[in-house]
Parts: C-alpha cells; sequence; structure tokens
C-alpha cells in the first residue's frame, strides 16, 4: 500500500513538472487558412486573436498558407507599422512554418509583400515573462490553463494543477 503511494505520489510530480515546462503550439488565427489577406475589414483580425492567447517563451505559431499564392515574414515594428517588406528579419516561404517564441516580448508578422500587409495580413503577439503575469495569470496559463477560445487551437499537453493536487491528496491520504 505504502509503495503505491510512492508511486503515485512521484507520478503526480513528475506531471507537475511536465505541465510547467511544456511549450503550446498554437494555429494562427485558430484555422488552418487563416494566414491569407483577410476577404472583409469586419473580419476578426490576426491581432485580435492573438490578443486573447497568452504566449510564453517556448510556444510556438503554426502558420499554414499556399506558398504559390502567400509567404510569411518577419519584421521589426517600424516596418510592421508601415508596411515595409523589403527588410525582413526573416523569410519563410515553405507553406508550413512552426516559428518558435523564443523570447519576451512583441513579434512582428506579415504576408510578402506591401499589398498584403496593406489588406490586412499580418500579426503581431506579445510574449510574457512569467514575473510579468499577474500571479492569477500565472496560476491559470502555467498549472491550469483555460481553455483556448473555440476558434484557437492550442495543443499543449499541460496537465492541470488541479488534477495532480487531487492525486497527490489521493496518494498520501487515501482518499
Amino acid at each position: 500500500m505504502a509503495t503505491s503511494r510512492v508511486f503515485l505520489l512521484c507520478f503526480a510530480l513528475i506531471s507537475l513538472l511536465f505541465a510547467c515546462s511544456h511549450a503550446a503550439e498554437y494555429l494562427v488565427g485558430g484555422s488552418a487558412d487563416a494566414w491569407k489577406v483577410p476577404s472583409s475589414h469586419g473580419r476578426l483580425s490576426l491581432s485580435d486573436w492573438a490578443k486573447k492567447q497568452r504566449f510564453r517563451i517556448g510556444d510556438y505559431l503554426i502558420f499554414k498558407y499556399d506558398p504559390k499564392v502567400h509567404s510569411l515574414l518577419e519584421l521589426n515594428e517600424e516596418d510592421y507599422q508601415n508596411c515595409t517588406t523589403s527588410r525582413p528579419i526573416k523569410k519563410f516561404t515553405e507553406g508550413y512554418t512552426s516559428y518558435e517564441l523564443h523570447r519576451t516580448g512583441r513579434f512582428h508578422f506579415t504576408g510578402g509583400t506591401d499589398e498584403h500587409c496593406f489588406y490586412g495580413q499580418k500579426l503581431f503577439v506579445d510574449v510574457m515573462a512569467a514575473e510579468d503575469l499577474a500571479e492569477s495569470e500565472l496560476a491559470m496559463t502555467t498549472l491550469a490553463p483555460v481553455p483556448p477560445p473555440e476558434t484557437s487551437k492550442a495543443n499543449g499537453l499541460r496537465v492541470g494543477f488541479i488534477g495532480c493536487v487531487t492525486l497527490m491528496m489521493s496518494a498520501l491520504f487515501g482518499i
């Protein structure tokens, strides 16, 4: 009996460590066809979608697009604001781009042409440091994230904090 409790406690602790360290993948815009020039200005912008997410260092943005028509550029803030695509930080043309958010701060993306940018194919995301998050946000995003909006595809394999606590309590107290 004691051996099974120790095993369950160790499993819960390992699960908790895994939950805190595993990155999430976000399908940009929440759908496979979101990285394109918006069909109308009334549509929710990609940056509006991004504002509803909580990105952390190590998370990935997944861009899916038709490489015959679209591409992906990472820009500095000034070029992003002015839709200047001639000096990208990085350029991607494969049709599928998995971009790691490797630092805190703002990242700026646009389509491969000035016109695509001017017509709304652009996105900025903010990556926050853990110490910048409010304590309640930190608890939600690191240990027990609130499910993303239905249009989001956050695919991180995070184990909820409450589940781990419940498992530890049952192992320790035979609940």
